[in-house]
């Protein structure tokens, strides 16, 4: 007459664990190395770039201080749209002109520069294009890729640079595939369906199989990577201390360092005190 009374108990309890299983994906999802049960993460918004080297960073930090970072991943231009939803605790795009846009847009509490990074050519093993000049990337029946000039940072500093020396035209022509990141152009060299790509020399430097063509027209294409405390971190404190072990000569530049990074700022020795 009146039902069995174990089945709402059954359907609360059943709602409750799908409940906390779709929150644990979530969690997941974005996680670094690991989630701390007793510390909240960070959440940083980190272009492709730098992915390696922040990658290994946060997993000493997370070691040495218990406290998780958890990443989204993008081009620069995702990774700015993240930052200005009012959620997240630092921005790291590949160029600093991201940040000076976040900067107007007033969701930047400070920024800090961590290095530069400089345009080249990777190419396939052994550059069987025999590409050592500017205009060999003109070539009609050359594959070429690039990162979106629109979205990523590598293809907006490349962009304005070749402008500035009325070459950007002819690259735009004969470019085969704008990719969304420049990981994705370096591994499209890497699987052999481009020939040739203009990336980051630290992304290059994850490629030691491929062949990478320094240009004199691509040598002004310079990214000055800075990293960000946003507005909205929940606890600003423990942001600037990442900061501080990120640019730590004997902590997060021995990562960079590590990664590809041959130009990287001055940084002083980790104090865990701070």
């Amino acid at each position: 007459m009146f039902g069995n009374p174990r089945r709402p108990l059954l359907a609360a309890a059943l709602g409750s664990l799908a409940a906390l299983g779709v929150l644990a994906i979530l969690l997941y999802r974005d996680a670094g190395p690991g989630l701390h049960p007793n510390r909240p993460p960070l959440l940083v918004y980190c272009a492709a770039a730098l992915k390696p080297a922040m990658h290994a960073t946060a997993a000493g930090y997370e070691k040495e201080t218990g406290t998780p970072v958890e990443f989204t991943f993008g081009n620069s231009e995702q990774v700015l749209a993240a930052a200005v939803t009012g959620r997240g605790d630092l921005l790291l795009p590949a160029d600093d002109s991201y940040v000076r846009l976040a900067e107007a847009k007033g969701v930047v509490a400070e920024a800090v520069p961590l290095a530069r990074m400089r345009a080249v050519v990777l190419a396939r093993p052994g550059n069987p294009r025999s590409i050592t000049r500017f205009d060999d990337l003109l070539a009609p029946d050359l594959k070429l890729g690039q990162a979106n000039p629109d979205a990523a940072a590598i293809g907006k500093v490349t962009r304005d640079h070749l402008r500035t020396l009325g070459r950007w035209d002819a690259l735009h022509a004969n470019t085969t595939v704008y990719h969304t990141t420049v990981a994705e152009a370096a591994n499209a060299v890497k699987v052999g369906s481009n020939d040739a790509a203009v990336v980051w020399d630290a992304v290059a430097a994850q490629y030691p199989d491929l062949a990478v063509v320094r240009l004199p027209e691509l040598d002004g294409a310079t990214a000055r990577v800075e990293l960000a405390v946003l507005k909205s971190a929940a606890d600003p404190d423990a942001a600037r201390r990442f900061v501080r072990y990120v640019r730590a000569a004997d902590r997060g530049q021995t990562q960079f360092r590590a990664a590809g990074f041959a130009d990287l700022e001055p940084g002083p020795v980790w104090d865990s005190g701070r």
